[in-house]
């Protein structure tokens, strides 16, 4: 499969070398097998390795609680004193996290509820231990992508290794965890997704706190850094060596981070929070670092989930909020901000896409075509599927996508202008395998997919009915598959007060690209939504 794509992929480049950027962009975090998710392991699989994060309740976390207490709450610290000296009366084992907050529970469940975000992570980092082996050295996460339940895992990991050797013999990959609250923690898979291909893979200590602190020349004082910006306490007693490391880059200072980028094949981002990835990239004034230039160029650049957001120039407007919200508020991408690597410069990029029903609020994002503080017009959205990746291949020929990995990616464009009543889109389905040709901003399904697509299937014709509930359970990506196997014409879905109706028209096309779930490619349907 990695081979077919590869062909497809560089065909437009007569010497594979002339490719000038391969970006891999992942719907969600890989799902993988490492010691700590078992879950995502074949059932013979056993890892030996960190299955959970340690936690403690004795006097002396009692009492660096009690001195280093990050707000002016004075009746949550002592409401939290007391219940941990009720905790440490009942346990003094060491706990996982899991028994650690049953035994909270137990005790003052209303007390932990009231916690807030800052107060809740505070206590929970400063009473986790570290995790050590017989030698006393930390233990860390193991990965074991042979023993990957999820077999889109492994197809996308294949694509990136092929990716990176492409450019390079001997390619090496830097990993960046900003996206992680605790990019400490994230640290230890993200640098070994890709060791079982051989490919060198360091952790680039780039948090929010390196960041503040490489740039203002005051790495000394990184541990309050990582409290202000990065809301995670204690991180230097967890995972010395890559605190240490963080401590290291950020006296070596600026131009040595510089280079160490420019010196690398690829980068990877993972998956979190992009506001917090934005932190690493850009200063308080929205201006880019030093080192943003040089990530945005580097020849394959990989993001899972929040990871692959960011490389849209267009960020913030796709958080916190739901389709059926963004379809009650009419919202606009008012609150859309220049903000992304912009690496990727076709559009907006949404994750997570169908399985979380993203498809109106990405859409409200088109409403508008100009987003504040950038001249950037919103006319593409691109929704990643989980465990896909959209892979956009750029050399001086021109440009390509294709789709790899486990579904498919939603392609959405507005349809005219937006009317007092009713939004009308285009909306595209490419499933794994597809490839896309550009030409001038327009996206098509290249004519190699369709040559090489499968004959149709027999299936009978949709009910004639309105599909309820369409904004649950990925059921609008559900009834597109099926219009397109069934070469329906039209169909009418419902989510509360809103119609969504589903219709082919002299533009739309149907082909059958695999023989997978949801392998059915859909060009141009239309899509109208209107409240009742």
């Amino acid at each position: 499969m990695v081979v077919t794509l590869f062909s497809a992929a560089f065909s437009i480049n007569s010497v594979a070398q002339e490719q000038s950027q391969t970006l891999i962009l992942v719907g969600s975090e890989l799902t993988t097998c490492t010691s700590a998710k078992l879950n995502n392991c074949q059932k013979e699989a056993a890892i030996d390795g960190k299955s959970h994060n340690l936690y403690t309740v004795n006097d002396s976390q009692i009492k660096n609680i009690t001195q280093h207490w990050p707000n002016n709450n004075i009746e949550a610290k002592t409401a939290v004193l007391k219940t941990l000296k009720a905790i440490q009366s009942k346990s003094s084992n060491s706990v996982s996290k899991t028994d650690l907050l049953w035994l909270w529970r137990d005790i003052n469940n209303q007390q932990l509820e009231s916690l807030t975000q800052q107060e809740y992570n505070f206590v929970l980092d400063m009473l986790e231990v570290p995790l050590l082996n017989k030698n006393g050295e930390r233990l860390k996460e193991q990965v074991n992508t042979d023993f990957n339940i999820e077999v889109a895992t492994n197809n996308i990991l294949q694509f990136v290794s092929g990716s990176l050797k492409v450019n390079n013999a001997k390619p090496t990959m830097l990993a960046i965890t900003a996206s992680s609250r605790d990019p400490y923690e994230s640290a230890d898979v993200a640098q070994s997704l890709l060791a079982q291909s051989n490919i060198s893979t360091q952790w680039l200590a780039l948090t929010p706190a390196l960041a503040k602190a490489i740039t203002s020349n005051s790495c000394d004082e990184l541990p309050a850094l990582r409290n202000t910006l990065m809301n995670v306490y204690n991180r230097e007693a967890i995972y010395p060596e890559y605190t240490k490391a963080e401590y290291a880059l950020c006296k070596s200072g600026t131009n040595t981070l510089v280079s160490l980028i420019k010196n690398s094949t690829g980068v990877m981002f993972n998956s979190g929070n992009a506001a917090l990835t934005h932190k690493v990239l850009f200063d308080q004034n929205n201006n880019p670092y030093p080192w943003t230039q040089a990530l945005q160029t580097r020849p394959v650049i990989v993001g899972e989930g929040a990871g692959a957001a960011i490389q849209s120039k267009v960020t913030g407007m796709l958080t916190n909020t739901t389709s059926l919200e963004a379809l009650r508020k009419s919202e606009t991408n008012a609150n859309a901000n220049a903000g992304g690597l912009a690496s990727f410069n076709f559009g907006v990029i949404d994750t997570q896409f169908s399985e979380q029903n993203r498809t109106f609020r990405l859409a409200a994002t088109l409403n508008k075509n100009e987003v504040k503080n950038t001249k950037t017009e919103i006319k593409h959205g691109f929704g990643i599927d989980e465990n896909t990746a959209l892979v956009v291949i750029k050399s001086p020929e021109g440009s390509l996508m294709t789709v790899i990995g486990k579904s498919g990616v939603v392609h959405l464009t507005e349809q005219g202008k937006p009317l007092a009543d009713s939004n009308n889109y285009r909306y595209s389905y490419w499933p794994a395998s597809s490839v896309i040709d550009i030409t001038n901003n327009t996206f098509t399904l290249s004519e190699r997919t369709i040559e090489q697509a499968l004959p149709a299937i027999k299936i009978p014709p949709l009910p004639v009915q309105r599909f309820s509930s369409i904004l649950t359970n990925s059921k609008l990506r559900s009834l597109t598959q099926a219009m397109c196997l069934s070469q329906e014409q039209s169909a009418v879905a419902q989510q509360d007060e809103f119609i969504i109706s589903l219709t082919a028209t002299s533009d739309t096309q149907y082909h059958r690209v695999n023989a997978k779930e949801f392998g059915c490619a859909l060009s141009n349907l239309e899509l109208v939504i209107k409240s009742i």
